[in-house]
């Protein structure tokens, strides 16, 4: 990868395929200014490093965050805050930025550069404020007092982001957070999804995708969207909030055509108070070939904690050898999770390629050991 920074803009370029570039570029944005990945795009580049200019404009715009890539809370009586929500006056911010750290190849970099990396991490820290103490004895809406603190990790790997999120409330008085989407998604002119673990097994034209329930699908942690120029995969852990645990069964789990954008749905309707912590983490793939989609699976590469990963989504039943790229072969992995109705032999990747076998649709992910 390559980085480049300039005062408070992070720029990244990185290998999508031997044929295009991945652009990422993080800054101060959305309503309350909060430090996040801005911009998420593509450019032709068949040079097998990635561009020197990873502050290009990109050729295709994939994901964009004119609102939340990562989710504000919905205060029951109170409205939104953080993220890219204002006030319910429609004017007063509802979070601030605290401070945030770019760390290249596990050094904290305070100045403007540019080089090839490997590893590239970013904090940040955020303070949400609490709507149900708005003070307005000035006349104007002040928000002075902290609902949470808000700490978010990157960590950007070629074609990934990986999230981890926690909050620490410091509300004397308890609130309940009727909503609280976390991981979303601002993928741009998305025409189909496909849900692993949901309902929408295949992909399904976008103006028809809706929402289902936790009791409906409990395993459901990820989606994935296609347009035109590529796709993008959510893909929440279950961990912390990702276990759905906050949420009642005959809830909403997914939200897929919402204001052109498609949502997680980790929090409804529970009281928080001082004290209380919370966390998720999941990570964001793009990829433009996956290494198959045909009427019968899926199958993309990602990359979670610094290990190759496949993401494998039958959507019926199927019975094939999937071939993957060379540098596979003979590699062993570990199944990170996968539904009942697969099943893969053995732990090595054969010079034939990866035998799978679902008796119905059903999502895998296994990683490649180093």
């Amino acid at each position: 990868m390559r980085v480049k920074i300039t005062g408070e803009d992070l720029y990244i370029s990185a290998k999508l395929d031997a044929e295009t570039d991945i652009l990422y570029w993080f800054k101060k944005c959305m309503f309350n200014e909060l430090f996040t990945f801005y911009r998420v795009g593509t450019i032709a580049n068949s040079m097998p490093a990635p561009t020197t200019l990873p502050d290009t404009s990109p050729a295709s715009v994939l994901n964009l965050a004119y609102s939340d890539n990562i989710g504000p809370f919905n205060i029951t009586g109170y409205g939104w805050c953080g993220g890219n929500h204002p006030y319910l006056d429609e004017v007063t911010r509802t979070a601030r930025n605290v401070g945030y750290h770019i760390y290249v190849d596990g050094k904290e970099i305070k100045e403007d550069m540019s080089a090839l990396t490997k590893e590239i991490k970013i904090t940040v820290t955020n303070e949400i404020m609490n709507p149900s103490k708005a003070d307005t004895s000035s006349g104007k809406t002040l928000l002075n007092d902290v609902l949470c603190i808000e700490t978010v990790s990157y960590s950007v790997y070629r074609n990934n982001i990986q999230v981890s999120v926690s909050h620490e409330f410091q509300n004397e008085s308890p609130v309940t957070v009727q909503m609280y989407y976390g991981m979303q998604s601002m993928f741009e002119k998305e025409t189909h999804t496909l849900t692993a673990g949901g309902k929408y097994t295949d992909w399904t034209v976008q103006k028809e995708v809706s929402t289902f329930t936790k009791k409906e699908y409990p395993s459901f942690r990820r989606f994935i969207e296609k347009s035109v120029h590529a796709y993008q995969s959510s893909y929440l852990f279950a961990d912390g909030l990702g276990n759905h645990e906050e949420i009642a069964d005959d809830d909403i789990i997914f939200i897929g055509n919402s204001s052109n954008k498609t949502y997680h749905k980790i929090i409804a309707n529970k009281e928080h108070k001082k004290g209380d912590v919370i966390h998720w983490s999941g990570v964001y793939t793009w990829f433009k070939s996956p290494v198959s989609d045909d009427d019968g699976l899926l199958c993309y590469e990602g990359i979670i904690d610094n290990q190759k990963v496949l993401f494998i989504d039958c959507k019926k039943s199927v019975n094939k050898m999937i071939q993957l790229p060379d540098g596979y072969i003979k590699k062993t992995f570990t199944i990170r999770e996968k539904s009942e109705s697969i099943t893969i032999a053995g732990n090595k990747v054969t010079t034939q390629g990866l035998k799978i076998v679902s008796d119905g649709p059903g999502s895998c992910v296994i990683t490649f050991n180093h």
